[in-house]
This record gives structure tokens, sequence and C-alpha cells, in this order.
């Protein structure tokens, strides 16, 4: 289906992700996104599949269709498999679209021939044991089962060796002369030029260039400008046209070898005209990937010197795409580089690098981070009385706005302990012995204050271990805790021990807590499109579980290698990278935490 954006702009917290997108996407075309990481180019899939709204503009989709009837494909297909079975995963999405079960298998049979799996052979099996190459099918088969009207991937061959990215690029010409309207968002531009009807550049958020691959190349600075490389065939073959021998650029990598093959090079040993062809030469079967739209090795060295030179920025379309003017430059912007990978973070981990650069707290030592919150620790749990308590939220309060951090990242950090802390004050409101004359269930007032006290003070345990974490990096949070508990040294403990278990689980936490969101995401994805507290019902908790498990134990297994690898011996002393230096801001501040804690104590009494 076509979809035409108009003045789309995208925000992570304050940074633009993407600014001012004009852009149609044609009816049964594959458009190719390209740009580097940062660039915006998840965030813009997000937009087109419907799992995230425009800050600013319009995406129009035809009458007959909407945002639902586009399917997404993420770059990291672990996060997007939940069933226990191949098959059981490709009809997910179509009972989530209420298919009828006859249908239901009809159509999953239908996607997993056409993603390239044999429904016989694959059907039965765990998505979970699958080669990288064979759960981007998976995935693809999920994503084309309910027939969607425009196919969104996401970086399809990141990570995949020489044959499985033949094979999936296959699959993806195959969709496209099934009449599919499909967008890839990559980086293998060797792999998807030659098979683009659009190509869109995209740098620092905004659009460069919308139109035909070949018209990249009468403007020949657009996407050297965008931070991008061209196709290893283009910059062969400019470097054979500048010698005079060749005389027109090619569409692929395969048009280029038939022309040399046709064309009797002289002096084939020597020169830069051979040189290239031997190079070429030098590996079939990278030549016959790419000639079928596969990845070509990027090119190097001698290459290098047959590229034009720069060109002026701005400079004006003189081809069949629309080039726009800009700086040009190939920077990134922060923002969207937090959405970058392996399908882009949730907006609240974007917005949350915002904050850290200019936070008061960020810049204070991490030993009074410690002292204060185990100081204040103390006092919370001591703390007892309406008044305290709410002295203690509105000290919390304040320490939060000073450490800048953003209202979607506070709100994305305490939604999951809302329920909870709705239960256990419901146990503490109502009576359920049955013991009192009202009935077996008694509304207590004296019992809701206390609970909803004990509540608070949980709150706000919990809000200090989130400002330490998110106004604290890993270096220096490991160096403030070895310090704290060196003197322990002398008891025979390993101290180092207990610092670097202590710092992973505090950089654990959130990266759980991310891959939730992202999981999350991708039910939405697959047509389980739930809103507030439906996406934490038992079953959709039960649906993430699985993934979930095999993720943690994925990290902490290469988190086990990494250490094991750096020679990590608990019992040798450690040179850190990282010296602390107590200034005169760290006094102060710890003069203030324990003025702060020893009003909070008189407070109570």
């Amino acid at each position: 289906m076509p979809v035409q954006l108009t003045g789309v702009s995208y925000l992570y917290g304050q940074s633009p992700a993407l600014s001012n997108i004009d852009l149609l996407i044609p009816e049964g075309c594959l458009t190719v996104l390209c740009g580097v990481t940062g660039s915006g180019k998840s965030t813009l899939l997000r937009l087109l599949s419907g799992l995230a709204k425009p800050s600013s503009g319009s995406i129009d989709y035809p009458p007959e269709s909407s945002a639902v009837s586009a399917s997404i494909v993420f770059q990291q297909p672990e996060s997007q498999l939940f069933a226990a079975s191949v098959r059981k995963d490709v009809e997910y999405g179509l009972e989530q679209r209420d298919v009828p079960e006859p249908r239901r298998s009809e159509a999953a049979t239908r996607a997993m021939e056409q993603a390239g799996l044999d429904p016989e052979q694959y059907g039965q099996r765990s998505p979970f044991l699958l080669s990288g190459g064979e759960k981007r099918r998976v995935c693809i088969a999920g994503a084309i089962a309910p027939l969607p009207r425009l196919l969104l991937l996401d970086e399809p061959t990141a990570g995949l060796d020489p044959p499985a990215a033949r094979a999936l690029l296959d699959t993806v010409t195959e969709l496209k002369r099934g009449g599919y309207t499909i967008v890839i968002a990559t980086h293998d531009l060797d792999s998807f030029f030659p098979l683009a009807d659009q190509v869109v550049v995209l740098s620092q958020g905004a659009l460069r260039y919308s139109g035909p691959a070949r018209g990249l190349w009468t403007e020949a600075r657009v996407l050297e400008d965008a931070g991008l490389e061209p196709p290893a065939y283009i910059r062969i073959s400019r470097m054979l046209m500048r010698q005079g021998r060749l005389d027109a650029l090619p569409a692929s990598a395969g048009e280029l070898l038939a022309r040399l093959d046709k064309r009797s090079l002289a002096h084939r040993g020597s020169g830069a005209a051979s040189c290239a062809k031997e190079r070429l030469s030098a590996d079939k079967d990278s030549l016959a990937l790419s000639a079928e739209g596969g990845p070509l090795p990027a090119g190097g060295g001698p290459l290098a010197e047959g590229m034009p030179p720069p060109a002026e920025d701005g400079r004006s379309a003189r081809s069949e795409g629309r080039l726009v003017p800009g700086e040009g430059s190939a920077a990134q912007s922060p923002a969207d580089e937090a959405a970058a990978d392996a399908g882009a973070r949730p907006a609240a981990d974007a917005a949350a690098l915002n904050f850290r650069a200019g936070s008061v707290l960020q810049m204070l030592d991490p030993r009074v981070k410690w002292l204060a919150m185990i100081l204040w620790s103390l006092v919370f749990l001591k703390t007892e009385g309406a008044f305290p308590l709410a002295l203690a939220a509105l000290m919390i309060g304040g320490l939060l706005a000073a450490a800048g951090i953003p209202r979607k990242r506070i709100v994305w950090f305490y939604r999951p302990f809302l329920p909870m802390f709705l239960f256990l004050w419901l146990l503490s409101a109502f009576s359920w012995d049955g013991t009192d004359a009202g009935g077996p269930f008694q509304f207590s007032a004296e019992g809701a204050l206390t609970g909803g006290l004990a509540v608070l003070r949980l709150g706000l345990l919990i809000s200090l271990g989130f400002l330490f974490t998110e106004t604290t990096s890993g270096a220096p949070l490991r160096e403030g805790l070895e310090w704290a508990i060196a003197p322990l040294g002398r008891l025979g403990v390993r101290t180092r021990n207990w610092s670097l278990a202590v710092s992973v689980t505090l950089q654990f936490i959130p990266w759980v807590l991310g891959r939730i969101s992202l999981l999350q995401l991708a039910l939405a994805s697959r047509g389980n499109r739930k809103r507030g507290w439906e996406r934490w019902t038992p079953k959709q908790l039960s649906l993430m579980a699985v993934p979930l498990l095999l993720q943690v134990i994925g990290m902490g297994d290469e988190l086990a290698t990494a250490i094991e690898a750096r020679g990590y011996d608990p019992s040798k002393p450690r040179t850190p990278w990282l010296v602390l230096c107590w200034q005169r801001r760290d006094t102060a501040a710890l003069l203030l935490a324990v003025l702060a804690a020893a009003l909070l104590w008189w407070a109570s009494s």
C-alpha cells in the first residue's frame, strides 16, 4: 500500500530523532532506507508500523488500510519469538487478528513456504534453537502470514554469514515479486541497492535524498555526505570509468562482471583495471552472491583513488531523485542512537541519555551517593507517620528534579511496581478473616492509612536506588563501592567479588527492564497491541517469560566469558582507570544529606 509522510518529526525526550520528513512510499515497491547509526532509520520504521506516533506531522494510509496493515521485523529476531514451535509462532499473529483456526494453519503453511522454510521440517522445531538466519526467516514468516499491505525489515542481513544472507535475499526478492510493499532499513548497500525501486538517505534525522538508486551516482557526494560509502561495484566502476575502461555505471555487481567478461582488458597482469578484475574474480562465491543482490566486501585502498573529489554541500539535484539541501554531516543524533540497536531501544531509554551530561547529581563523587543512600535508607526504615514520610517524598521529588530525569523515564521505571503497590495496599486496607460483623471483606480506614504509609516507605527506598543508578555510571559506582567495603578486606572478605556482583546487578536491572519493553513492543508488532495495564496481564507475562529468560541467560554467559577473557582474578590487586577525587561540592552535598536525614529523624520522633 502507498504511504505518505508529511512533515513528520519525532522527539526522544527533548532531542529530535526525525525532523520534517516528507516522503512517499510507493505501492508494490521496495524502498531502502540508508544512513549511519542514529540517523533515524529504526525510528522511521516504528512510525510506519504504528508502534510509535509522530510528535508532529502526519502519516496517511489508503482509506481501506491503516498502520495495523503493516508488519515489522526487528533487527534482533530473538526479541520477536514467543511460541514453543515455529508453526505456533507463525500462527501467533493470525490468532491476535482473530483469524479462524482452519484458515490459520493454511496461512501459516503458505507464509513459511514464502519465507523459505519447509513446514514439515521446521514446523515443530523450537524457534529458539535455530540459527540466526533461520530465526530471521521465522520472523518474516510471522510478519507476512496475515498478508500485510506493508512489510518493514530492520537490518535483515545483520550478523548473517554469506549463505544465510543469500537465502534471506532470495526470500526478499520473492516477496517483492509477490507484490509486497517493502521498506528495508540497512547498512548493506551492496546487497539491497540492486533490488531497490527507491532509495531514501537519512542524515541526523533529516531526509537528504529520495529517488531511484541510479540518481545517487550523478550526485557523487550524497552518500558520502551522509557518512556512507557507495556499494563496492560502484566504487570499482568509477575507477574504471576514470581510466576510460568503462562507459557507464552498472546497475549491479552482476552487470559489472558481465561487462568485464565481454571486454578484453589489455595487460591483464598489470594496471589498476586488471587488478580490479582479479580482485572481483578472487572470490567466486562472493561474486555470485553479489550478482544476486548479496553482500560484496567493502573496498578500500587503491579503489579509493578512483573516487571523485568532494563536492560542495547543498548541490541541486541533477537526477531523477530528490536531493534535499542540508549540511550533509555524518554526525549521529544522540537521541536516535539509543533507538538504533536490535530493533531500537524504547523511547524512555533514549530520553535517559539526554540528562546525564548536565545533571547536578551526576557530577558528585560516588562515595557521597553511597553514604547518602545508606544513611537515608536507614532513616526511611525508621520513619513513621504521614508528615515525615510526606517530607521524605518531597525530598525525593526534589532530587529527581535536580537529576534532570525525564518524566517519561520516571514513568517507565515506576510503572511495573504499581501493581505490587496496589496489591500491598489492598491487603492492608481490607479485612479478610471474616470475623467482623460487616462480613468477610471489611474496609478498614486505619489499615488503609497504615498500608498506604508502608507502600510509600517502600516506594521511597526504591526511589533511592533509582536515583543512584540513574546518576552513577558503572566505573564510578564500582570504585565507590570498593572504597566503602574496603575495611572488610582485613577480615578476609574478597571485596572485589562483592563490588563486581553489586555493580553488575545494579546495571543488569535496567537492562532487564529494557528487554521487557522490547518484548512488549514485539508483541504489539504481531497484532497484540495492548494498552496500559493490559500489557501486564498473566497471559502477557507468560508470553514474555521464556524469551526473557533466554536473553538473560545469554547475557549472563556473555558476561562470564568477558570477565574470564579479561583475566579477572579477585585475589590480585586491581589498578583502577578511574581515580576518585573528593572535592568541596562533595563535602557540601554530604553535609546536606546528613542534615536532611537528621530532619527526617527528628520529624519522625
